[in-house]
């Protein structure tokens, strides 16, 4: 059935008739329950144009609604033109329901019926990232904190608004802009973040390519909340697909395992450990991992309940439930039975929170190390995608088990990627959401052409002259620290410092003169060279007791052979003695050695703590 004549008239006012022949084959209903991820297939690419359909889809629902409910309010249904303006809202909002709620499941069949199959939409770009921003929760509302982020969906921009203070003491707001594919508001449900990230990557799926989605953000930015439902969702869409005559030769395979303390292990395995090899060929294996072959949504929802029970979690002072653990949920479709030729995978990957070491004091050692491991393994995922970047020869994969894992996720010509930003609003955390913005944003500048690429790969402020701005404000901090030592200008000229003068972030505290930073900083970085150091020797001490079990298992047989060659009529007492005190000699010098590597081990706990506590009055003042 063709689009009404009010449809046509309301393209038509908004200045979208161009698009109307390609709208022809659609119903009513279909063209009103269109989502922002079909306006593609349609040819509206435009960004005006895209604003201008939203604004009508807008419309008419609203116009569907009250002419049901048939009450107060209702719009009058007559020839006038749409006021679209009254409708300009954030995108994807009448689509939503409360804020950070999970919107209701789509129920899907246990064996998905075979379906038409679905418009090839536009190849999605080879790395697509979104940032999200959660609404301010109950203990910062308590606190008085403010949201200090703008997300601009139309326009696909995040606004920092960084409260900073001069050197007289004044306030005032530095704006940080940064253009992403995407800018999802606190008002956006799960069901939408699905539909602009990872629906997109279904089609990759079935067209035999390496797709992945992995979160990232601080510790309590809302990332294993945005993951959850999205392997569930994509299941419904990956089995209506298979249903289809020409995937019948397809088979659905799931796996889960998570990467703690740079240690990998099966979480739908009793969390059975596990090696990350490569093969022949180059290509990332994971050992012993157990797969399930999955035909029902229903099954599926069990082994993520599963795999969700099992993954690692603590408390810290950011989170009372955070995760500890970067966890990977593997969708693999092979031709045949589980040793059949895999034709493509999709992977999940929720990463561990990111923290300052500054944040991490309050907690105890257990919980510091897991910190010092997590921010080690996304530090040598930033160090390849800065390798990859700058067209390194060399891009550090093998850096953790963590950039192993997503090594099929930056490189082949199939790989499609989408990185979902996290970030939390609140003026306190204001330090991590640019972080986790300025990393988001090198992983964008990825897919551009070389010449294309901002310098350094950090996005600018709103303001075009922002970083020089900032290498002005260094000086002048530089200058009212030493105001007799006028400072020289990149171009000569000499300018002397005032005390009225802005001074930068890094040069007085992050803009909150904070007393003292310095000897902070130091005390901070000989903390981090500590917890690197114990991270180090951690594992060489495990390795050298595991060696030491098995060098006395060998000394034992030994000393058993002994004493039966010593029972034995004729036997030289001379050579036993001997041989027994050499084994002796051997069994001492082990347990010296291991000794040694054990208090030395302790000897930087107990300095690591004693850091600590010399940092906590610190953090009180």
């Amino acid at each position: 059935m063709p689009l009404s004549a009010r449809i046509v008239r309301g393209l038509q006012d908004s200045g979208l008739e161009l698009y109307a022949p390609r709208f022809a084959a659609l119903s009513d209903a279909d063209f009103l329950t269109m989502l922002m991820s079909d306006y593609a297939r349609y040819g509206v690419v435009d960004v005006e144009d895209k604003q201008r359909l939203f604004r009508l889809l807008k419309a008419l629902n609203e116009e569907v609604r009250n002419r049901s409910r048939g009450g107060g309010g209702q719009r009058a249904v007559t020839n006038e033109l749409l006021d679209l303006d009254a409708h300009d809202g954030d995108l994807l909002a009448h689509a939503c329901g409360p804020a950070m709620q999970l919107s209701p499941m789509q129920e899907v069949r246990a064996v998905a019926e075979a379906v038409e199959e679905p418009d090839t939409p536009a190849d999605p770009p080879k790395i697509r990232v979104v940032v999200r921003k959660r609404p301010l929760n109950k203990k910062e509302k308590d606190k008085g904190e403010d949201d200090i982020v703008d997300a601009n969906m139309q326009r696909a921009y995040v606004v920092v608004n960084e409260v900073k203070v001069k050197v007289d003491l004044t306030k005032y707001i530095d704006r940080h802009q940064f253009n992403f594919d995407d800018a999802l508001d606190d008002s956006v449900s799960n069901e939408d973040v699905y539909n602009v990230t990872v629906k997109p990557l279904v089609h990759t799926l079935f067209a035999n390519g390496k797709a992945s989605c992995f979160a990232y953000g601080q510790t309590g930015s809302g990332k294993t909340y945005t993951m959850n439902p999205l392997p569930i969702r994509s299941a419904a869409d990956i089995m209506q697909y298979l249903a289809l005559p020409k995937y019948q030769h397809l088979n659905l395979y799931v796996s889960c395992f998570e990467i703690y303390g740079n240690k990998v292990f099966d979480l739908l395995n009793a969390r059975k450990k596990l090696n990350i090899l490569e093969d022949g060929k180059k290509r990332v294996v994971v050992v012993g991992l157990k797969e399930y072959n999955v035909a029902s949504v229903e099954k599926l929802k069990s082994l993520i309940n599963q795999g969700a029970g099992q993954r690692s979690t603590g408390s810290t002072g950011a989170n009372a439930d955070s995760s500890r653990s970067h966890s990977i949920m593997q969708f693999a479709l092979k031709e045949g039975g589980e040793d059949g030729k895999l034709a493509s995978k999709i992977s999940f990957i929720d990463l561990a929170g990111s923290e300052r070491g500054a944040d991490t004091f309050d907690n105890d050692r257990q919980t510091r190390l897991e910190g010092a491991e997590i921010n080690k393994s996304l530090l040598a995922l930033k160090e390849c995608i800065r390798a990859l970047d700058s067209d390194a020869r060399h891009v550090p994969f093998r850096g953790s088990k963590l950039t192993a894992v997503l090594r099929d996720s930056f490189v082949g010509a199939t790989a499609r990627t989408v990185m979902i930003a996290n970030i939390s609003p609140n003026s306190a955390s204001v330090e991590h959401t640019l972080n986790t913005l300025r990393y988001a944003d090198r992983v964008k500048e990825l897919r551009k052409d070389k010449a294309q690429r901002d310098p350094g790969g950090v996005t600018p402020g709103e303001d075009p002259n922002y970083y020089a701005a900032v290498a002005r404000a260094d000086e002048e901090a530089e200058a009212v620290k030493k105001p007799s030592k006028p400072i020289l200008r990149a171009g000569g000229g000499q300018r002397a410092g005032g005390p009225n003068k802005v001074t930068d972030s890094a040069a007085n505290g992050g803009g909150r003169g904070s007393p003292g930073g310095s000897d902070e900083d130091e005390i901070l970085s000989e903390h981090n060279k500590m917890l690197d150091t114990i991270l180090e020797e951690e594992e060489l001490l495990i390795t050298a007791h595991r060696m030491h079990i098995e060098e006395t298992m060998e000394l034992v047989r030994s000393e058993m052979n002994l004493l039966t060659e010593v029972d034995q009529p004729g036997s030289a007492i001379d050579q036993y003695v001997n041989r027994l005190d050499k084994i002796l000699k051997q069994k001492l010098e082990g347990v010296a050695m291991l000794q040694a590597k054990l208090e030395r081990f302790k000897g930087h706990l107990q300095k690591e703590e004693m850091i600590t506590t010399t940092m906590r009055p610190n953090k009180k003042r």
